[in-house]
């Protein structure tokens, strides 16, 4: 078996290995996808690495990079995301080696930490290789309307149409961004950034809502039960001026969407003397559980249980 990295040559090989491994899941597997994800990230081309055997692939490990910050200060991390091993090799350690092998080209590069949110079963894998639970993303959340939408396609896509990523996008001008916060690290927010993550993303779709000077927020319309959660993905103010218009087209978009509950990171970006976005009750430990292993930088006291950390819940959203 052979270990090398990945080229745009084997990406069609790559996705068949995915499918064969995962299925489609809860994300479909496609090229369009992958490539926007691994290869069109701002932060720069994902690690992937491929087992080979015969010349074909039999396991596929990847780490996509993303960056945090605070004040001039930029942490580069990456993102364990995608592995696979085809079903006839699997059980030979397949899935560890090319991960140990990311692990260690990473702390070697200076990647400072890598993190990722596993599921029940494949965080024991993790914990076994160095891994540590961080603990549960802190968000807020409040109950929504009274009268809640009952969640169908063509209600959320007839609800978007209203709230469009481009036409918001729009009104920014090309080198527009967000001053980072001073206090907490946190996803570097510009016009390109939100473009990539937001608009051009091929597996779901969001709105925003936008005032250029004053707020932004970003979100999704996902399915709870039968109705409607609004998981504000970003947020921020230009100014402190800007959070009480926030809070009024919050309102406004709350009466229009109907969801039975909302929710939403803790966002150092929102300039309000609480800090409570929009009226929502937190931070409360419920969103999914985030576990760290440590690379080139073996103190990680600011991330540490979301001490100094503020991802917000479109960075931490199943990539």
């Amino acid at each position: 078996m052979q270990v090398v990295k990945a080229t745009s040559l084997d990406i069609t090989e790559i996705i068949t290995v995915l499918k064969s491994s995962l299925g489609e899941g809860l994300l479909p597997k496609s090229a369009e996808y992958f490539i926007w994800k691994h290869i069109e990230n701002p932060f720069g081309e994902s690690k992937i690495l491929l087992a080979k055997e015969n010349n074909q692939i039999i396991g596929v490990r990847a780490f996509m990079y993303w960056n945090w910050v605070c004040g001039t200060e930029n942490v580069k991390t990456v993102r364990a995301v995608d592995t696979a091993t085809l079903p006839s090799h699997q059980g030979k350690g397949i899935f560890k080696k090319l991960t140990l092998q990311a692990v260690n080209e990473c702390t070697k590069e200076g990647t400072e930490f890598v993190f990722n949110s596993p599921n029940k079963i494949s965080i024991i894998g993790y914990l076994k290789m160095g891994w540590y639970e961080n603990g549960k993303l802190p968000i807020y959340i409040k109950a929504g309307s009274i009268l809640p939408r009952l969640f169908s396609e063509k209600s959320v896509n007839n609800l978007l149409s209203i709230y469009t990523m481009q036409a918001s996008l729009d009104q920014l001008d090309s080198n527009w961004e967000i001053k980072n916060s001073i206090t907490h690290f946190h996803t570097g927010i510009n016009k390109a950034f939100l473009k990539w993550r937001y608009q051009d993303c091929p597996v779901a779709n969001y709105g925003a809502v936008i005032e250029p000077g004053f707020f932004g927020f970003v979100f999704r319309i996902k399915k709870v039960n039968k109705f409607i959660e609004l998981r504000i993905c970003e947020l921020w103010t230009d100014t402190a001026d800007g959070a009480k218009q926030a809070k009024q087209a919050y309102k406004k978009l709350t009466r229009n969407i109907r969801p039975a509950v909302v929710t939403c990171g803790i966002s150092p970006l929102f300039q309000h003397k609480k800090n409570n976005p929009l009226g929502l009750f937190g931070p409360f430990k419920k969103g999914p559980t985030i576990t760290l292993k440590t690379l080139a930088n073996q103190q990680l006291n600011s991330f540490n249980h979301f001490k100094q950390w503020n991802p917000s819940m479109g960075s931490i959203e199943l990539f």
